[in-house]
């Protein structure tokens, strides 16, 4: 029987590089925007999630501490829309927007600050794309990122994130840019791409390109994420070839792709997820955990099957 064993608990910021650089699995959590849609919260766009800390901060600190109650060891704070461009896409005035963006991050770190007790897990602050995750075309351009990434980055590491996760990004250019935003305040940062069925990013980069380009800017990790099982299966043996960076996975539980709202209709079972995890980690993985559909039962079966499971 092949163990996989994930790593041990760890208390505090300093101890994180030993965290990447250590032996064992890294364990994410799960999705938030399914859980808060489970719970009939309304995450209609341009803010999605970012709404719901106003209206239902106890709620996402509940959502934060399950996760961390199924195994997870890093637990990504509800930024993916906290910033100044998405307020002001929801119809704000500049000023206005950047006072919510602000308070909205901060609150953000907090519930996941509070959630995490005395567990030893880590706080990401999540660094979405500035504008549309599956549209390539919406990309605002690199003066747009490079402000929006770079205050939302000061917030977050004023706030008390322990690293960024820049995730679920299309486009190589803003993935750097939110890169270099979060080297400049300190902040380690792991990548994750969303890509298609030919390895390449949905703006067209080969998946290859993007390692090499993350690793040279100082990245610690590379991941995918917001896929299907069956492309996370095909991005795995690409990362285990490609990636002299350890690397990771955290794909969608849905059968297809999720709606703008990340609706899912149709879903893979907990244990189907949990086998195709074990499937990664045997290629060498380093970070598992999970996107869009799935919940803290499924990190909870896939924690379980990563320390027992051939």
């Amino acid at each position: 029987m092949t163990y996989f064993p994930v790593v041990p608990k760890y208390s505090n910021k300093d101890q994180l590089k030993r965290l990447i650089e250590g032996p064992g699995l890294i364990l994410l959590d799960g999705a938030l925007g399914t859980e808060l849609l489970r719970n009939n919260v309304d995450l209609a766009q341009p803010l999605w999630s970012a709404a719901a800390l106003e209206r239902n901060a106890p709620l996402i600190r509940k959502i934060h501490r399950h996760y961390i109650q199924a195994g997870a060891r890093i637990i990504t704070a509800n930024t993916f829309r906290t910033t100044t461009y998405s307020y002001e896409q929801a119809g704000f005035s500049a000023r206005e927007s950047g006072l919510r963006a602000l308070a909205a991050t901060r609150t953000a770190l907090a519930l996941a600050k509070t959630a995490i007790g005395d567990s030893g897990a880590l706080v990401a602050l999540s660094m979405a794309p500035v504008d549309d995750c599956y549209t390539p075309e919406a990309y605002p351009g690199a003066a747009v990122a490079a402000e929006t990434y770079q205050v939302l980055a000061e917030t977050g590491a004023n706030a008390g994130a322990d690293l960024a996760l820049i995730e679920t990004q299309i486009n190589l250019e803003e993935a750097l840019i939110a890169l270099d935003a979060a080297g400049s305040v300190g902040l380690v940062a792991l990548v994750s791409f969303l890509v298609d069925d030919n390895m390449k990013l949905w703006h067209g980069d080969p998946l290859h390109h993007a390692v090499q380009q993350v690793n040279e800017y100082g990245a610690v990790g590379i991941l995918v994420n917001c896929v299907t099982l069956p492309l996370a299966g095909k991005a795995a043996k690409e990362l285990a070839e490609r990636s002299p960076l350890p690397w990771g996975i955290y794909a969608n539980r849905g059968t297809s792709q999720p709606s703008a709202e990340g609706i899912i209709n149709e879903y893979y079972s907990n244990a189907d997820f949990a086998g195709a995890a074990v499937e990664w980690a045997r290629l060498g993985a380093r970070f598992i955990g999970g996107c869009c559909g799935t919940t803290p039962d499924t990190i909870a079966a896939v924690h379980q099957a990563l320390e027992s499971r051939v």
